[in-house]
């Protein structure tokens, strides 16, 4: 009797943590958007400008250190890429920038 009771308070409470791990990670998904590269801005925070190529709607991403390029490098102006982005204390910041072409 007393191992039973040992084995559900151990199983209720490994259950519980596993619930509020769950809570911590975020389960979003990105979301996608594709256009061209106006603009990068530099300085403490970068910011990439990038105008859409179906409704000319034009829009800022927050670019970090745990932003992956690809190929590794900032996009140049004029280039087409696709950008993963997920919104983040007010502003949408970009998890993944894929160059897909452009004049360079």
């Amino acid at each position: 009797m007393k191992m039973a009771k040992r084995l559900f308070i151990f199983t209720f409470i490994a259950l519980w943590v596993t619930l509020e791990a769950n809570a911590l990670f975020p389960q979003q998904h990105y979301s996608t958007f594709t256009g061209t590269v106006v603009g990068v801005q530099g300085g403490f925070r970068k910011w990439l400008d990038v105008k859409s190529n179906k409704d000319g709607l034009m829009v800022n991403f927050r670019i970090g250190r745990d932003t992956v390029h690809t190929p590794h490098r900032y996009p140049y102006p004029t280039e087409k890429v696709r950008v993963e982005y997920l919104p983040y204390r007010g502003a949408d910041m970009a998890y993944r920038v894929t160059v897909l072409g452009g004049p360079r």
